[in-house]
């Protein structure tokens, strides 16, 4: 989301994942590989902060991949025009500077203004992929609740997306609830949710909504 002039005198937002890894400012380590069809939930630390995980990589069959990023407006990226989930696509066949790396808008924007994702959002709380022969990409990118900086993303396929946004959500309704900070609830919720039994995780949620 590099918009160099955002704002007339400020410092440029900070650079993505793709070319932090290029530049070996993110590590091996730091960079999840997901395969289309799999499930798979991480929190994402900011980008521009840094953290144990900083990028989820989604490799496709044909030698392209996506790259999700957790983009809140703080450090070198609190000059951005929007904050939360970002996913990339990467074509390493593309030469530099046409279209090595395209942003895959939540609103649909060229300005990146509506470019993220958001869980509060039901316009665009998820990005899906069922492109290819046989819809083998098979590939549904959820944003989910907030841990302190970090930003949980979940990897899964469109048949599941419905039921894992509906537990998520209820649990960013308890997260919410004034005093909830330490209640038992929301651990189970959280874990029954990472287990990827997402109705069950709603049906703890909702009972103390």
């Amino acid at each position: 989301m590099s918009q160099h002039l955002v704002k007339k005198g400020a410092l440029p937002p900070g650079i993505s994942s793709f070319t932090k890894i290029r530049l070996g400012w993110i590590r091996e380590r730091q960079v999840q590989i997901v395969k289309p069809g799999e499930t798979s939930f991480t929190m994402l630390a900011p980008l521009s902060r840094g953290g144990e995980t900083l990028a989820v990589k989604i490799p496709l069959d044909d030698g392209t991949y996506y790259l999700v990023e957790n983009r809140p407006q703080i450090g070198f990226d609190q000059i951005l025009p929007d904050s939360g989930m970002l996913v990339l696509k990467v074509n390493p066949q593309e030469d530099e500077g046409f279209g090595t790396v395209k942003v895959m808008c939540a609103g649909g924007e060229r300005d990146f203004v509506r470019a993220t994702y958001k869980l509060e959002l039901s316009n665009r709380n998820i990005f899906t992929d069922n492109s290819g022969i046989f819809r083998k990409n098979n590939i549904a990118i959820i944003p989910l609740w907030q841990e302190g900086d970090n930003l949980g993303v979940l990897i899964t396929t469109p048949e599941q997306s419905k039921a894992a946004i509906k537990a998520a959500q209820a649990i960013q309704a308890l997260i919410n609830q004034p005093g909830n900070e330490k209640d038992t609830t929301i651990n189970e919720a959280i874990a029954a949710f990472k287990n990827k039994d997402f109705e069950k995780s709603f049906s703890i949620a909702k009972r103390k909504l």
